[in-house]
């Protein structure tokens, strides 16, 4: 069994370490809110440094580049020659090549590995993971991966969060085209379980579509039946965005971060992103 580091135990982060635990892997756990990192239910660091000491792989699930930057210079400095720093989050791709290069220079090998389908899917392992990196560190990782969901081998440094960000960018796109969908189809009256229906038997279809419709009452598991309760933060996607648009132009992305940015302004970037419906401009009366 593996020596495992997990930093960061949020709401993607503390169900995938629980299942590294069930897997029997001996797993020490860090977050700044140390209560989140007890409801683990296994050993608990009270640094990164501490947490990377002495371990065979450190898993890292952070909201934001500059807290993966210090947690791999952390593990950098702490764990043993040949271990392997898994990153779970999604960044730029520049940054991942750049800690790749660092970490290496401390015989610690790296692999961006950013994970898609939400906190359901970390709750039923049904993860994808988008990894980029060297494919013998893959490799080694890939055992403790698949107790996530599916891992796939992308390329090199940077390659997996490249990846993510095309996925985001779709995710991000489609629904920000479905919240103006919707806002036509409720100013010509269309009934929206009717137009849920309509749109998921039709070519309209998609995982989006049938995760996070944004018309509040048609399925009551979807954020917009509960106060849109972040799956996905709309400040997340429209940080996704922005990282896609730093790759290349694309108007697609420049469009919808528009939409974002706009529900950002709005005050609703803590909701989860189908709330960017909100932010469209009122039905004229009449």
């Amino acid at each position: 069994m593996a020596r495992i580091a997990f930093i960061g135990l949020g709401t993607m982060g503390l169900p995938i370490a629980r299942h590294l635990v069930a897997a029997g892997h001996d797993l020490v756990g860090y977050d700044l809110d140390r209560a989140r990192a007890e409801a683990l239910g296994a050993s608990v660091a009270g640094s990164a440094t501490d947490a990377a000491t002495g371990v065979d792989f450190a898993f890292t699930s952070l909201p934001d580049p500059d807290a993966v930057e210090r947690s791999a210079r952390a593990v950098a400095g702490a764990a043993p020659r040949g271990a392997i720093f898994v990153d779970l989050s999604t960044g730029p791709p520049a940054l991942a090549a750049q800690l790749a290069k660092e970490l290496a220079g401390a015989g610690v090998a790296a692999l961006d590995s950013p994970v898609s389908g939400g906190p359901a899917g970390a709750e039923a392992a049904t993860l994808t993971v988008m990894v980029g990196g060297a494919r013998d560190a893959f490799e080694r990782a890939e055992p403790l991966l698949r107790r996530l969901g599916r891992p796939f081998l992308v390329g090199t440094a940077g390659a997996g969060q490249t990846a993510k960000l095309c996925n985001n960018l779709v995710a991000g796109a489609t629904m920000a085209a479905l919240a103006e969908a919707c806002a036509i189809a409720a100013r010509e009256g269309i009934d929206p379980a009717l137009l849920y229906e309509l749109l998921t038997t039709s070519t309209g279809d998609s995982r989006v579509l049938r995760t996070r419709f944004p018309l509040p009452g048609v399925d009551p598991a979807h954020p917009s039946s509960n106060d849109y309760r972040p799956l996905f933060m709309l400040d997340l996607i429209a940080k996704d965005l922005a990282l896609a648009l730093a790759l290349g132009d694309s108007p697609v992305a420049a469009s919808a971060l528009e939409q974002y940015r706009r529900a950002q302004e709005a005050g609703l970037g803590a909701l989860d992103y189908s709330a960017v419906y909100l932010s469209r401009p009122a039905a004229p009366d009449g």
